[in-house]
């Protein structure tokens, strides 16, 4: 037997207690793993509410098509309780059906399920440069582009979509671009498109975000997208006696010139954007006009480029006037076309935006006013429905969006008289399915500055509608509450706004939920979340 001849002291601190250094190493690992539990636990809730919603929609959507099976329509949840097809109101999700609900697609034939957890707000001031103009989202690489810049400077901020912060300090473009306008991803090539003062600037975002120059395009941008059919990138700019219009072939760095059949295009002011139907290879512009004059040139109308031979060709076109006056007839306002056309490929349409001179009928004198249309085109033949804003109150339309959950397209026209909500700066939400008016929203104005184009989002998955609204403050009065303005795709019922800056421009990350909006007076973007998760 072996005896211990350490002293005492020694063998007691040894087998009765710890040593600090031991101590905060035991206490550290518990923190680890701690916070793997809780972080974990929070995963798993999360993702029980998501499997929740999706299980719930595909037990309505069962029933639906059995009860469809029975009656020959779509049935509301009272319907469906009638039925025994479910026992007990949805939890997670809401019905809305169709005004004349028949088994199948069409106009009014169609359900709709959209998860009814409320716009939550998310984080509320990310910094980026200064003069913020334009967003883009990669919903691939979950990452969001801001453009951002003046006469002598151009930046791109890039903000992280997990954790929703910027990454690095901002891209400087000046070298290719300044003043930037428009900003536009390609998510299948990693390239980030730029278009400002001078042509457009490509950011490689594969190769350390190298920013070359594009080729073949030396004119100032008023419109900028991504084609989700091949990638192609299309530019428009120029004047608007001499416009020019291109296209960037997916990946590359070269422009193209697309000739136009008559000059006029919508300004960067008026939104102007490019809208696709991937599946007839078409892409679609709205066209000015010059102002005076007659002819092609002289009218308000509908470009469509073929995606496959890049030819492009007049849709469309109507007259125009200065001022509807008396008996003005059946023409449009100078310079009233807005340049977010839509597309809604289902049904082969085509939405104009513009402004249209009525009969007035509060003036026996036959006296003509002017209120904002929508102008439903079909591009097989170039044959048109108008779709004129209620009467009563002037109106301008300002942008418009598809939305494919619900089969319609939405318009935001500013209104004047105000609300009870907005005071002076009333605006409204019209629902077009087809070419019928299928409801209208009140929400305020939207706010000045940036992409107009971007006043509107839609978040598809969620069947969700988002106005940029205005903010002021009126002593004394009602005032403009700015925030989110936010509208159910189906029913236009409208919620509360969220947030209370003053927004410029929308852009929606459908993969995540998530709303992206830019407050361009502070320099900053807020993030919404619209989903349970």
């Amino acid at each position: 037997m072996t005896s211990d001849h350490r002293p005492l002291s020694s063998r007691v601190r040894r087998e009765d207690g710890f040593t600090l250094v031991e101590l905060l190493v035991v206490i550290v690992i518990l923190g680890i793993l701690a916070a793997i539990v809780v972080f974990s636990v929070r995963g798993i809730g999360d993702k029980g509410r998501s499997s929740a919603v999706a299980a719930d929609a595909a037990t309505l959507r069962t029933a639906q098509e059995s009860y469809c099976a029975r009656h020959g329509h779509y049935g509301t949840v009272d319907d469906l309780k009638g039925d025994g097809l479910i026992s007990g109101d949805p939890v997670y999700n809401a019905i809305a059906v169709g005004e004349e609900n028949k088994c199948g697609r069409g106009a009014k034939s169609s359900f709709t399920l959209y998860d009814t957890a409320p716009t939550k707000t998310g984080k509320d001031a990310i910094p980026v440069a200064a003069n913020p103009t334009d967003l883009a989202v990669d919903e691939k690489v979950d990452r969001v582009y801001v453009a951002s810049g003046g006469s002598t400077s151009g930046t791109v901020t890039v903000i992280d979509g997990r954790t929703d912060e910027p990454v690095g300090s901002p891209i400087d473009v000046s070298s290719a671009v300044t003043s930037p306008t428009r900003i536009a991803v390609a998510p299948a090539t990693g390239k980030v498109y730029v278009g400002g003062a001078g042509g457009v600037a490509v950011i490689d975002t594969v190769k350390g975000n190298l920013v070359t120059k594009v080729g073949g395009f030396d004119s100032g941008v008023n419109g900028l997208a991504v084609s989700p059919e091949n990638g192609d990138v299309y530019v428009g700019g120029g004047s608007l006696a001499s416009p020019v219009v291109a296209y960037i072939p997916s990946g590359g760095t070269t422009a193209t010139a697309i000739p136009l059949p008559a000059a006029g295009l919508v300004s960067a002011g008026n939104g102007m954007d490019f809208s696709f139907d991937p599946e007839r290879h078409a892409v679609y512009l709205a066209k000015s006009n010059l102002g005076t004059g007659e002819g092609l040139d002289a009218s308000i109308g509908l470009f469509a480029i073929s995606s496959q031979t890049h030819q492009a060709r007049l849709v469309s076109r109507f007259p125009t006037k200065s001022g509807c006056g008396t008996n003005a007839g059946n023409v449009l306002v100078n310079t009233s076309v807005r340049g977010s056309a839509v597309v809604d490929p289902n049904r082969n349409l085509v939405y104009l935006l513009a402004r249209r001179c009525v009969p007035d009928p509060q003036n026996p004198t036959g006296s003509w006013k002017s209120v904002a249309t929508t102008i439903v085109i079909d591009p097989r033949d170039g044959s048109s429905t108008p779709i004129d804003d209620p009467g009563g109150v002037a109106s301008s339309p300002v942008s418009a969006v598809y939305n494919a959950a619900a089969g319609a397209v939405y318009v935001f026209s500013s209104v004047g008289g105000g609300n009870p909500q907005c005071g002076t700066s009333a605006g409204r939400i019209s629902r077009v399915v087809g070419t019928e008016a299928a409801g209208l929203a009140p929400v305020c104005q939207v706010s000045g500055g940036g992409n107009a184009a971007r006043k509107m989002a839609v978040a598809r998955n969620l069947n969700r509608i988002f106005v940029a609204q205005l903010k002021t403050d009126t002593p004394g009065g009602v005032s403009s509450p700015g925030g989110l303005g936010v509208a159910d795709g189906t029913t236009l019922l409208t919620q509360p706004p969220v947030g209370s800056r003053q927004f410029g421009m929308l852009a929606v990350n459908n993969a995540k939920a998530k709303v992206y909006a830019v407050d361009q007076a502070n320099g900053s973007v807020a993030v919404f979340r619209a989903s349970s998760d």
